[in-house]
């Protein structure tokens, strides 16, 4: 379903005259300024820097996937665009072979056999967002700080815990 929507995506506008004239030069952002101002996923690749943290920190299964850093050098609005339209190709790559990774074999979704046989008021209202969610656990975080980065949509995202117990 995916595939052939980016295809109409790329259709009606990579070549567009109009699109073309109003993000060709516009927004530019050279390589420098982009590594300077910490600018990172798309912004940073559009401005000609080869950089994604699923190649950088080889975490979660990306190594064992055959998959591409799409980027661009020209740092302007088109650029950016030219870089997402082919992450999400990419993704569409990398998630195909992940499917075809996955065991086979029987499988239960417990979660949903509990909404199943959920009253149906539960279903309605405000409360239908919480049914099946897992209580979160309490847990104390030893004394000590920790940083994490993946890779999201829009670039890096960090999470920075400091425990004080």
């Amino acid at each position: 379903y995916f595939d052939p929507k980016v295809d109409e995506y790329e259709r009606l506008i990579t070549n567009n005259p109009i699109f073309r004239r109003r993000v060709e030069g516009i927004g530019t952002i050279s390589r420098s300024e982009a590594i300077n101002w910490g600018l990172s996923g798309p912004m940073l690749r559009a401005s000609g820097v080869k950089w994604d943290l699923r190649k950088v920190d080889h975490y979660e299964c990306y190594d064992d996937l055959d998959w591409d850093v799409h980027w661009e050098t020209a740092g302007d609005c088109f650029a950016r665009y030219l870089v997402r339209i082919r992450e999400m190709r990419e993704s569409v790559k990398i998630l195909r072979q992940a499917l075809k990774a996955l065991p086979g074999g029987p499988f239960e979704n417990l979660e949903a056999k509990r909404l199943a046989e959920g009253k149906k008021s539960e279903w309605n209202g405000f409360d239908y967002q919480y049914i099946g969610k897992k209580v979160a656990p309490t847990f104390k975080i030893p004394k000590g700080e920790h940083y994490v980065r993946i890779e999201s949509g829009k670039g890096e995202l960090g999470i920075y815990i400091m425990g004080d117990d």
